[in-house]
């Protein structure tokens, strides 16, 4: 009797590993992870007039995807670094829908750290040249597969004079 149940238990365990490598596959088919990538990064508030207080930008994201069915974000985390210091961090959770076989555009607000700035202005005054990146993730609450994380990431840099000139601060 003890030999027939150790055979009956190693049956189903079997069992649940074909079905369960068979379902991957399947989770492979029907699930095509969506494409992240950084459009553009405003200047939201206006720091001219209020130095003191916090400096607001404007993350746009776009979200392709190549799914036949909408999908939901359910946050963005992110880190904006300049130079080589942390200026913005966090997470925003929303409700966000990417519509199906297609493009949708994300907004996430930053809020940009003013000491850390300060210190950033300073050394990209004086080299006229700043190296920026920003890293993050999107989550996408997708069927069957659950919370599927997106890393997306920009780096680039900045030339301030060139910056002031674009914004309207020019010298002339």
């Amino acid at each position: 009797m003890r030999i027939a149940k150790r055979l009956l238990l190693l049956l189903i365990l079997l069992a649940f590993s074909f079905a369960a490598h068979s379902c991957r596959g399947f989770v492979k088919e029907v699930f095509k992870p969506p494409k992240v990538r950084v459009v553009d990064v405003a200047v939201a508030s206006n720091p001219p007039i209020d130095p003191k207080g916090p400096w607001g930008f404007l993350l746009t994201l776009s979200v392709d995807n190549p799914n036949s069915y909408p999908l939901n974000v359910t946050y963005v985390a992110y880190t904006a670094i300049l130079g080589r210091e942390t200026v913005a961090e966090g997470e925003q959770r929303s409700n966000l829908r990417i519509e199906a076989s297609g493009v949708t555009e994300v907004k996430v607000p930053l809020t940009v750290r003013t000491e850390a700035f300060s210190n950033v202005a300073r050394r990209m005054l004086q080299a006229r040249r700043l190296d920026y990146e920003f890293n993050g993730s999107v989550g996408l609450d997708a069927p069957v597969v659950g919370v599927f994380r997106i890393p997306f990431s920009k780096t680039g840099s900045i030339d301030p004079i060139d910056l002031l000139i674009k914004k309207g601060f020019g010298f002339n």
